[in-house]
């Protein structure tokens, strides 16, 4: 907890210099300009990090060859940034979960790790062990974590594809992760439209259509359609042709009634 201690001297120091400067007769301090206030809340660069603002600045280069994160680098994307150090004995549970959730949310959430510790030795090699592939880098000064005003470690700031501070939490407890997890599926459903817009008219130009275009018609041809179930279906059988010649014949005597044999009258001998 160095870097805590360095705060509170660095506090002491400046509280020194306030009294020093009061004792010598100091005027009235000059007034704020309420212009100059409210833009620098609006924008909220310098700090501190709270739900419903945006997120202070940030730029950081990464120890485990991830190139350089910044607060630009982040926006379109639901973000967690993690403040942690390797002398925190919770960081070696959350590391784990924050992985887990990295790859459930791969292409819509990305995590960042800042360290904390007082020297980048070990920073890369603890992150390692510990299951995380995500960005890690180093808060060398600790001028990140001063400007945040992060007061625990550690301490997760969500953010949503803007780079509003949604949630924060502040150390690492039992159900934490499914908190994030529940928090994380919020964020993705109010930007998931806009990326799947995209993902759509992507598709859509590399296929050299408009997304907006009707389906093709369906090829003309010659042969007849084909019944679905063209396996199944028993062929037709063809008509016979007729027999030359027209009706059959009737053959002899048919249709006569036979007549009567003559009765033979005998005839008398006188």
């Amino acid at each position: 907890m160095a870097w805590f201690r360095m705060r509170v001297s660095a506090a002491a120091g400046l509280s020194l210099i306030v009294g020093v400067t009061s004792g010598c007769g100091g005027g009235k301090p000059a007034a704020k300009d309420p212009g100059a206030a409210a833009a620098a809340g609006a924008d909220n660069k310098a700090g501190p990090a709270e739900v419903g603002k945006n997120a202070p600045d940030l730029s950081i280069q990464t120890v485990n060859g991830k190139g350089q994160v910044t607060l630009d680098s982040l926006q379109g994307q639901v973000a967690i940034v993690d403040f942690w150090a390797t002398w925190c004995g919770p960081c070696k549970q959350s590391f784990p979960k924050l992985e887990e959730l990295a790859k459930q949310n791969s292409g819509r959430v990305q995590v960042v790790g800042i360290s904390v510790d007082d020297k980048s030795d070990g920073v890369a090699d603890f992150a390692k062990s510990n299951g995380a592939t995500f960005p890690i880098g180093w808060d060398d000064g600790h001028s990140i974590a001063n400007r945040w005003k992060v007061d625990s470690m550690p301490t997760t700031y969500i953010l949503d594809v803007t780079g509003k501070v949604r949630f924060v939490h502040a150390g690492y407890h039992d159900g934490e992760a499914d908190a994030i997890a529940k928090e994380l599926a919020t964020l993705t459903a109010e930007g998931g439209g806009t990326v799947k817009a995209k993902s759509d008219s992507d598709s859509a130009s590399k296929s050299g259509t408009s997304a907006s275009d009707p389906p093709p018609a369906p090829a003309k041809t010659d042969s007849p359609p084909v019944a679905a179930n063209s396996d199944a279906a028993e062929p037709t059988p063809a008509t016979p042709p007729k027999k030359a010649g027209g009706k059959k014949g009737a053959k002899p005597g048919a249709g006569k009634k036979p007549g009567k044999k003559p009765v033979k009258t005998p005839v008398k001998t006188p």
